[in-house]
């Protein structure tokens, strides 16, 4: 970590004050984590839902683990022994506000993603071309909350020249805090969809919420934006109003990104763009979103087109997005998570990608939905019947409304719901055949990939 400053300026930068300590101590590391310790190692205690990291001060202090710590609790304010300290009036904040400062010297171009889904994929592709010729921070994994993503800038070192960093929300507001925290250079908006309406009522207020990733930006930044999304006149409107440029992927006729030709097979995308042929090693529609969002991107910041062709035919995705496991029959493990728009992209992709095949699919709670959640489960089991799924299994409180919308549009004797994972893995188990076509998701809460684990052993 390129952080190096004085205890005196982290004071300056948190808006916090010395309790004990010279003002000259060296902070060289900046830690969440009292088990992660670097060099002259500033401890931040973060108070969550489980854990505080308050209760760990005066172990680090006595031991002389750390060079200093901030706090914002009284009885966490433990003095001597030659370690700094700062109180301050609230940690998380501070840590963000730490992480902004260090943004700022660093000479790296941010480019934040937000989105409904997509967003780790996305991420991940548009790293893996820039990457090749430039070093190019991310998130580690998913860390893309306000704990995650001042973790990732403060990894940012002299020599980055990119940054990529995933921005996650599921309430207002808190994409405008981590925007206005990385000040992105660029900024890619995935799509909008039906995620998190428990918090935000409704879709339209999740597009509100994605374009909060405006507000850290500079007038004449640019803006990737989802031509086909829902509410992108929202989207596009709120950029333009900002002073930003606005370009735009997909694959209407109205994108300035849009392929001249795709096709999707069982372990890969292809398409032409410009007389050049792209080929991922990704499964399904909605990854064929992805790669046109990294593409735009990727050629607005310059990247060369055989840089993005070779980048993209050796992309390895993270694991549980779909996910193609072979078992004598085909499982598609899509079970990172789930909602209305994520699971329509993955029935669409089943039914367009295998129509010589049995198609089955395995689907459990969406979560988040509010008042709409029943009607959500329902018609997706509607849309399951309409594109031509063979059966439907489902577990899970909600999800038994998926089965009931399938059976209510005549699916009645291929759509079945279980009152436990083990039934339905066991009914599964003695019905699917050689060749099959299994997709299997559901929100991350309901642990879908423990049927995975099942089908494919």
């Amino acid at each position: 970590m390129d952080f190096n400053v004085k205890l005196g300026t982290v004071a300056e930068w948190t808006g916090g004050v010395i309790l004990s300590g010279s003002p000259e101590i060296d902070i060289n590391t900046v830690t969440t984590d009292s088990r992660e310790l670097g060099r002259d190692s500033l401890f931040i205690p973060i108070a969550g839902q489980k854990f505080d990291g308050h209760q760990f001060i005066e172990n680090l202090v006595k031991s002389k683990s750390i060079a200093a710590y901030l706090t914002m609790k009284k009885d966490a304010e433990i003095t001597g022994e030659g370690v700094g300290a700062i109180k301050c009036d609230d940690t998380l904040k501070a840590y963000g506000r730490l992480a902004s400062e260090h943004r700022n010297r660093m000479h790296a171009k941010i480019i934040g993603i937000t989105g409904t889904n997509g967003k780790t994929t996305t991420k991940e592709m548009l790293w893996a071309i820039l990457n090749r010729k430039n070093k190019t921070q991310k998130n580690e994994k998913n860390y893309n909350n306000e704990i995650g993503v001042p973790y990732t800038l403060l990894g940012l070192k002299a020599d980055h020249k990119f940054a990529v960093i995933e921005m996650g929300m599921n309430h207002k507001g808190e994409i405008d805090i981590l925007s206005k925290m990385a000040k992105p250079d660029m900024a890619v908006i995935t799509n909008v969809g039906e995620g998190h309406l428990e918090f935000l009522g409704n879709v339209e207020n999740v597009a509100i919420a994605k374009s909060e990733i405006i507000n850290g930006m500079n007038s004449g930044a640019i803006i990737i934006l989802n031509r086909d999304t829902q509410y992108f006149e929202i989207l596009n409107k709120k950029a333009l109003d900002a002073g930003l440029e606005v370009r735009t992927f997909g694959l209407s006729d109205e994108a300035d990104i849009k392929p001249d030709n795709y096709k999707m097979f069982s372990d890969s995308v292809s398409f032409e763009y410009k007389g050049v042929d792209f080929n991922v090693p990704v499964y399904g529609m909605h990854n064929l979103y992805n790669a046109l969002a990294a593409l735009a991107a990727a050629l607005t910041l310059g990247a060369e087109i055989n840089i993005v062709k070779d980048a993209f035919a050796g992309f390895k995705n993270v694991d549980m997005r779909s996910q193609m496991l072979n078992a004598g029959y085909t499982v598609i493990n899509d079970t990172y998570n789930s909602n209305p728009l994520s699971a329509r992209y993955a029935l669409k992709s089943l039914r367009d990608v295998f129509p010589g095949k049995r198609k089955i699919a395995i689907l459990s709670d969406m979560k988040e939905l509010g008042d709409a959640s029943e009607q959500y489960h329902i018609e997706l089991g509607k849309i399951a019947k309409s594109l031509g799924i063979d059966m439907l299994l489902t577990w899970g409180e909600m999800a038994e409304n998926i089965a009931r919308g399938a059976n209510k549009n005549g699916m009645d004797k291929n759509a079945f719901h279980f009152k436990s994972k083990d039934e339905l893995i066991a009914f599964a188990l003695k019905n699917i055949t050689k060749d099959d076509v299994i997709l299997v998701k559901g929100s991350r809460s309901m642990k879908m990939e423990e049927v995975v684990e099942r089908l494919i052993h």
